[in-house]
């Protein structure tokens, strides 16, 4: 259930300024986005930046019987505190979170979604993917040595970088060890939304990294998208955003999306 003091941010102040809400990835929480880029972003948006379920200071619990219907349960209750339109960015397991979120509500606008995968698992008809014996190493050496397992998803990551050791160093100080995290494991297992991706409505730009170890971006060739959903490829990896190296245009991407309304 949901913590009694589960509560997203509180919504900005009336502006002039639309609404932007972020969506980490898995292992971290809202304070792993960069400061500059933040920067970036607050010229031209109100920011809500949210904890995932189970992670930084989001009471919720993701358990493995009911995982899918508590993370459902998790968005209707976190809508409940967001404004009446809004964007919605989120990277990795945080852009698999906002296109469920998105599906058949018009307060959300448009969509950021940067390296991700609808369906993280691999399967026969889905070969750019994740092995799910992957997934369930990680979640098990999680609840064994959850330490090393975080050093070892960020060295995953930063494969693709300029300098993925400095890198891979800077994302373990952004992930610390929670047990609650562990049923966001489970939701990577889990949650497909393809389907989900497919029916969008609104503007939708996703930004794929092409050295990207953890989310393939050639699962695009395996997926018809509607014209509205626009590709884009940048270079490093899995870890792009929080590189230090790379040239960020999450901020450009975000003016044309709304641009093209």
């Amino acid at each position: 259930m949901i913590a009694k003091d589960h509560r997203p941010l509180a919504a900005p102040l009336d502006t002039d300024k639309p609404c932007l809400v972020l969506l980490h990835g898995w292992g971290y929480d809202r304070h792993c986005w960069p400061e500059k880029m933040l920067q970036q972003l607050r010229l031209n948006h109100q920011l809500i930046l949210l904890d995932l379920p189970g992670h930084g200071q989001d009471g919720y619990e993701i358990t493995w019987d009911q995982s899918i219907e508590q993370l459902d349960e998790w968005i209707n209750t976190t809508k409940q505190s967001l404004p009446q339109s809004y964007y919605l960015m989120g990277w990795s397991l945080g852009a698999q979170i906002a296109i469920r979120m998105a599906h058949n509500d018009r307060r959300i606008k448009g969509l950021m979604l940067m390296a991700f995968n609808p369906k993280f698992t691999i399967s026969a008809a889905w070969p750019a993917a994740m092995a799910e014996e992957l997934l369930l190493s990680f979640q098990q050496s999680y609840e064994t040595s959850a330490g090393k397992t975080l050093s070892r998803f960020a060295s995953l990551q930063a494969q693709g970088s300029t300098k993925p050791k400095l890198l891979a160093a800077h994302m373990i100080t952004l992930m610390a060890v929670k047990s609650e995290k562990i049923g966001g494991l489970k939701l990577l297992q889990l949650l497909d939304e393809r389907a989900h991706l497919q029916q969008l409505s609104q503007p939708c730009c996703i930004e794929l990294a092409k050295d990207d170890e953890l989310a393939p971006s050639a699962w695009v060739e395996h997926l018809v998208l509607p014209k509205h959903i626009k590709i884009k490829w940048v270079a490093g990896g899995h870890g792009f955003l929080l590189d230090a190296e790379a040239t960020h245009t999450v901020g450009f991407s975000l003016l044309q999306l709304r641009a093209s309304q």
